[in-house]
C-alpha cells in the first residue's frame, strides 16, 4: 500500500472508530438491553443500567487510549534506539578509518626510516614498527614478515669458513629487529622466515623465537637469557661458542645443529629432536633432556654435570668419545659403558681407512 493510501486509510478508521464510539455511548445502553430500558421517562434504574454501561465504556477507551499511547511511545524509543545505534556505528566506523589512516602513515614513514643509509634513522623505523604492530592487530603478520624480510637482507650467511671472534657483536639494527621479534605480542602468524641468516654475537633477555623458521642460521657467540625457541625449526643452525642461560629449546627441531664449545645451562631441551647434532666440547650444565631424540649425535670432549636430566637409554643413542666427561652414574651403567668402547673401536677403525696405505 502507497503511504498516501495508507495515511487517508488510517484517518478514515480513527473517524469510524471516534463516530462509533460516540454512537456506543450515546444509544449503546438501549442496543444492549433495549426490552428493559426506557426511552422516556427514565427511572432510577434505568439510570443505574445507562451510567454503569457508559462508566465501563469510558474505562474502556482510556485504557485503550492508553495502551495505543504506550504501543506508539515504545515504537518510537526503540526507533529512537536505532537511529542512535546507527549514528553511534557511522561514528565508529569514522574514528576507525581516521585510525587506520594514521596508522598507514605511521607504517610509511617507518618503512621509510628502515631503508635509511643512516643507523639511527633504522633503528627508529624498527622501533616504529614495534609500536605499530602493538598498536594495530591487523598489521602484526606484515610487520613480522617486513622484519624477517629486513633481517635477510642486511644479515646474509656468511662464508661457512667465516671464523666468529670471541667477542663478536651482532650490528645494532639486527640485535634491534631480532630483539623486537622476540617480543612480538601473541599471534596465531605463521613462522616468518629467517633461514641461513647471520645472527651471529646477538643478546637476548627474554623473550622467545617460537615459531620462525631459523633453519641453517648461525648463532655462533650469541647469548641467550631464558630465551623461548620451543617448537622452532632449527636445523642444521649452527651455535657454535654461544652461551645459553634457561630457556627454553622444547620440541625444537635441532636435526644436524652444531653447539660445538657452547654452554648449555639449565636449559630445557625436553622431547628434542637431536638426531646428529655436533656436541664437541659442549658444557651441558643442568637440564631437561627427558625423550631428546640423540640419533647420531656426536659427543666429543663433551662435559654432562649431574644435574643434566638425561636418562641412560637416551644418551647411549649418541656417539660418545672416550674424553667426554659424564657424571658417575653413567660411568657405572654397563649399557653407557658399552656404548664408549662401541664408539671408540668404530672411531679406531675409521682412522685406520682414512690413513694412507703403509701407515696403517
Amino acid at each position: 500500500m502507497k503511504p498516501k493510501t495508507r495515511k487517508v486509510a488510517s484517518v478514515l478508521v480513527a473517524a469510524l472508530t471516534v463516530v462509533g464510539y460516540g454512537l456506543l455511548l450515546w444509544r449503546g445502553p438501549w442496543w444492549l438491553d433495549g426490552t428493559h430500558l426506557r426511552e422516556k421517562d427514565l427511572q432510577p434504574a434505568d439510570g443505574v443500567v445507562i451510567t454503569g454501561f457508559r462508566t465501563m465504556l469510558v474505562a474502556l477507551g482510556a485504557g485503550l487510549v492508553a495502551a495505543i499511547g504506550v504501543h506508539y511511545t515504545h515504537r518510537s524509543h526503540k526507533q529512537t534506539d536505532r537511529i542512535f545505534e546507527h549514528t553511534r556505528e557511522k561514528d565508529r566506523e569514522q574514528a576507525e578509518l581516521i585510525r587506520e589512516g594514521q596508522v598507514t602513515d605511521r607504517y610509511v614513514e617507518a618503512v621509510k626510516l628502515l631503508g635509511s643509509s643512516n643507523l639511527t634513522e633504522r633503528l627508529g623505523g624498527i622501533y616504529a614498527l614495534e609500536r605499530i604492530m602493538r598498536d594495530s592487530e591487523r598489521d602484526h603478520p606484515t610487520i613480522v614478515e617486513l622484519l624477517a624480510a629486513f633481517i635477510r637482507e642486511r644479515a646474509p650467511l656468511p662464508d661457512e669458513s667465516t671464523e666468529t671472534p670471541v667477542d663478536y657483536r651482532a650490528p645494532e639494527d639486527i640485535q634491534a629487529a631480532l630483539t623486537v621479534l622476540t617480543r612480538r605480542p601473541e599471534h596465531p602468524h605463521h613462522g616468518a622466515l629467517l633461514a641461513h641468516t647471520d645472527l651471529r654475537g646477538v643478546r637476548l633477555n627474554g623473550g622467545r623465537l617460537t615459531g620462525l623458521i631459523l633453519g641453517g642460521a648461525r648463532f655462533d657467540r650469541v647469548t641467550f637469557y631464558d630465551v623461548s625457541m620451543a617448537r622452532t625449526n632449527l636445523s642444521n643452525a649452527k651455535f657454535k661458542g654461544a652461551n645459553i642461560y634457561g630457556g627454553s629449546f622444547e620440541g625444537a627441531m635441532l636435526f644436524d645443529a652444531n653447539f660445538d664449545r657452547a654452554a648449555l645451562s639449565t636449559v630445557s631441551m625436553k622431547g628434542a629432536n637431536l638426531e646428529a647434532v655436533s656436541l664437541k666440547e659442549t658444557f651441558l650444565l643442568g637440564g631437561d633432556m627427558q625423550d631428546v631424540d640423540l640419533g647420531g649425535a656426536l659427543m666429543d670432549g663433551t662435559m654432562v654435570t649431574d644435574e643434566v636430566n638425561l636418562p641412560a637409554e637416551l644418551l647411549i643413542q649418541a656417539k660418545i668419545m672416550g674424553n667426554c666427561r659424564l657424571p658417575d652414574r653413567y660411568l657405572r651403567d654397563p649399557a653407557v659403558l658399552k656404548r664408549v668402547r662401541e664408539c671408540l673401536q668404530e672411531s679406531d677403525r675409521e682412522r685406520g681407512e682414512g690413513a694412507p696405505e703403509g701407515h696403517s
